[in-house]
């Protein structure tokens, strides 16, 4: 409950007849409070005892110390008098060493006592200040002139503002010092009394001056951003690492003010400050590639990089690409566009990324290009990308040789929209299209599949089905069987899914100095996971399911995720494969091998040369996925081979793949080392004394004895590193040039957009489909429309889950 005043304050009295006179302070008393000051002046006052001692009634005006031009009143025409101990007390005559003292002091004592403190005037000269005057926060009113008077009712007032509670009340409360000829600062004369009631103990720490976002709460703050966490969250992270909101320092809206600040200030500079940072990492490591494009008038338009570890991933995985830019996590609107591979754990790797202003042609030809240059100009397999013209006339002009492949997945799931109303709820029909497009393995079974999917269901003059059958050999299967490795990326999921995983950490638009900032953190847990999965194959064993040479092999050379692929198809070669019949034609024996396992109990054709013990099966599973297919090793078990042939490795799914030392164009080793050696050092050092001190207060906190202890020795350990080590105050600008890791720049050239303004959080771009949904009516009631979805038993697409699925056992 809120604390009361136990007695409500006394009417004010009158003014005395002269208000100039002003007690005399004897020399011994005078001696005694200046040493009160120097001992005390920054000791934590104690709690006041209650509420009612806070809000005491007032004495008589003959019993001031202090005289005042004018006497100010509450609203019902009461005075409080604050009580503390007199020690703490400011009087008229108190002596100050410096103005910092002054300051100190009295805070301390408003605080304590319940009541904030405003700077008043003073008079400086030569830098020295002669006079100043500390004042209640409530001191004054607040001025009315050209203030402007909103009419909250009328929402067609373009001239609403802020409603702002008001503060003053005319509080007369204040000291007033000002410097000797010593050179020290004296109390000359106060006014101790309020006209409003003082603040309890429960609130004091919100009281304003009071309130300072702390050393500690801006390291927690920074720290907790970089793991993209916000001021409300990390503000709940101090509540509950410090004990309480009051011990906090700060109010969460303070720690937001404070992030705000700093927004404010890197908003001007922000694109040179991310190229500046690129030009730090490449000054460090020769091998962190960056470019950026700019108009005319020095806005960023382009900007791409790949830092050491992205380049060395490409060049053991450049068989495959993933290319989305369709998710936009910048507050200027730029387009986030990476570049995603495939590692040998089928991992998502990060390759390169880019921001884009525009998504013309000529945008994406630089990106593509600044792409290839630092890769080497060495061009992927196989790259796999929405549905956009843009790109598709950039890759043809820059990647000719590279096979630009459609995601499947963004056209299948547009099939509902374009069918009739009849067939949209028609498994049978979603079964069928399905299987053509999964399930047919040659160009011609897909055609034939095709045609009679479009005759029983009547949409041959379906314009949308007549345009995905004209660009077939873009998106369906079938086109891609014969080209190595098409067949682990058939959608943009690996894009879409780094996508989700970044989002993870980079929920909200950005500028791009966060958005690096959490970007980098989110790359090093990517690329811990993969660490993780390295520990894993390199120090453990899989478990084996059969006494065949061929499977324990596999489990040496194969990632546990690649080998987990293997082993099945090991198992399915023992369990449901056998040879049906052998041709010899010269060197090549041709095997026709039945497969159980198959929905139609299909009929493979391995085609094994003699010479050199290398088989090619009809289901072209290695060329397509990198990985032996169970028909082939029937075969090569039939002929005696128990051993897998180096052919049938690929290095790409071996172990030990990344360990190969690589370099760049200019020589410089593709390695992600640590760039800052003296900052790691500090960084490990400072791990390790928090470590010990956290375990020292575990310890310490069972006995009051040990908690007094660990305290002395901290105060005696505080001395020590005072007198050793000069303390260097950090100004506020220094301390966010130390979070960035990067100075603000004193001349910007590089400049953002300034017509943008971006709100929320970043979505995925909204395309054609979702435009079209939009604009669609609202349902009516009592109508629902049945969306197929894949099923999580059959994986097909229909319009039953996996709870209603009738293959499920």
């Amino acid at each position: 409950m809120e604390e009361t005043s136990a007695t409500s304050p006394l009417p004010a009295l009158e003014c005395p007849a002269n208000p100039r006179t002003v007690p005399t302070i004897s020399a011994c008393s005078s001696i005694f409070i200046a040493e009160s000051v120097n001992s005390l002046g920054m000791l934590e006052l104690c709690d006041a005892n209650s509420f009612s001692e806070i809000n005491s009634r007032i004495l008589p005006l003959s019993e001031f110390s202090t005289p005042k031009k004018r006497q100010c009143f509450s609203q019902d025409g009461s005075l409080f008098k604050p009580v503390c101990d007199e020690a703490f007390k400011p009087t008229v005559g108190m002596r100050f060493d410096d103005i910092a003292s002054v300051d100190a002091f009295y805070k301390n004592y408003a605080h304590h006592v319940g009541f904030g403190v405003r700077l008043g005037p003073q008079r400086m000269v030569n830098n020295v200040i002669h006079w100043k005057r500390f004042m209640c926060t409530r001191e004054g009113y607040r001025s009315t002139k050209g203030t402007y008077i909103a009419n909250h009712l009328d929402k067609n007032d373009s001239n609403k503002r802020r409603k702002v509670k008001v503060t003053r009340c005319g509080c007369d409360a204040h000291i007033y010092v000002n410097r000797d000829s010593e050179g020290k600062y004296n109390i000359a004369s106060m006014v101790e009394h309020h006209n409003h009631e003082l603040v309890s103990p429960r609130k004091q720490h919100l009281i304003r001056s009071k309130r300072k976002v702390s050393g500690k709460a801006k390291s927690t703050l920074f720290d907790c951003h970089k793991a993209s966490i916000g001021p409300a969250q990390a503000y709940r992270l101090l509540h509950v690492g410090e004990g309480g909101f009051d011990r906090v320092g700060c109010t969460k809206k303070d720690l937001q003010n404070y992030y705000s600040e700093f927004k404010n200030k890197i908003k001007i500079c922000d694109a040179q400050m991310l190229v500046d940072q690129f030009n730090r990492l490449k000054q460090l490591n020769g091998a962190f590639f960056f470019e950026y494009d700019v108009d005319e008038a020095g806005t960023l338009l382009r900007l791409f990089w790949a830092d050491p570890t992205s380049r060395k991933n490409y060049s053991h995985f450049h068989d495959v690409l993933s290319f989305d830019s369709t998710y936009s996590t910048n507050q200027y609107s730029y387009i986030f566009a990476p570049f995603t591979g495939i590692n040998h754990h089928m991992q998502s790797v990060f390759l390169g990324g880019g921001f884009l202003l525009n998504e013309a042609t000529e945008d994406y030809i630089w990106l593509f290009e600044a792409f290839l240059k630092s890769m080497g100009s060495f061009a992927p397999g196989v790259i796999i990308t929405n549905e956009s013209g843009s790109m598709r006339n950039a890759i043809e002009a820059i990647l000719p040789n590279t096979v630009h492949r459609l995601c499947m997945w963004h056209i299948m799931r547009k099939v509902p929209e374009k069918v009739p109303l009849e067939l949209r709820t028609n498994e049978f029909f979603y079964k069928r299209l399905n299987s053509c497009v999964w399930n047919s393995e040659t160009p011609s079974e897909f055609e034939e599949n095709w045609k009679n999917v479009m005759l029983r269901f009547d949409l041959q003059d379906n314009e949308w089905f007549a345009k995905c059958y004209h660009i077939r050999g873009s998106w369906v299967p079938a086109y891609f069987m014969g080209i190595p490795l098409a067949g682990i990326l058939r959608t943009t999921s690996r894009s879409e899914s780094e996508n989700s995983f970044f989002k993870n950490f980079i929920r909200r638009k950005l500028a791009f100095v966060e958005f690096w900032l959490r970007f980098d953190t989110a790359l090093k847990c990517q690329r811990q996971e993969e660490l993780v999965a390295d520990h894993a194959s390199l120090h453990t064993t899989p478990r084996l399911l059969s006494s065949w040479e061929i499977e324990r092999q596999g489990s040496l050379i194969f990632t546990h995720e690649v080998f987990d692929l293997f082993q099945s198809e090991v198992l399915a070669a023992r369990e449901h494969c056998d040879v049906q019949d052998t041709k010899d034609v010269g060197d090549l024996k041709i095997m026709f091998v039945s497969d159980q396992s198959h929905r139609k109990n299909k009929v493979r054709e391995v085609h094994l040369q003699t010479a050199t013990m290398i088989a090619k099966c009809s289901c072209m599973l290695f060329e397509s996925k990198g990985i032996v297919c169970r028909h082939v090793i029937r075969v090569l078990r039939g002929a005696k081979i128990n051993e897998l042939p180096a052919y049938y490795v690929l290095k790409r799914w071996e172990k030990m793949c990344t360990r190969d030392i690589v370099y760049d164009g200019e020589g410089n080793p593709l390695e992600d080392n640590p760039i800052d050696c003296v900052d790691m050092d500090t960084r490990r050092k400072i791990s390790v004394a928090r470590n010990k001190l956290e375990d020292l207060i575990r310890h310490a906190k069972n006995s009051n004895g040990g908690l007094d202890l660990l305290n002395s020795g901290l105060c005696d350990l505080e001395s020590t590193i005072s007198q050793s080590v000069l303390a260097v105050a950090q100004t506020s600008q220094e301390e966010q040039e130390s979070f960035v890791g990067s100075s603000f720049p004193t001349q910007v050239d590089i400049l953002t957009p300034t017509s943008i303004t971006a709100r929320g959080t970043c979505s995925r771009i909204k395309g054609h489909r979702d435009t079209e949904k939009k604009a669609q009516p609202k349902k009516k009631l009592g109508v629902t429309v049945r969306v197929p979805r894949v099923c999580g038993t059959c994986k097909e697409l229909t319009l039953h889950d996996s709870h209603k699925c009738p293959k499920k056992k």
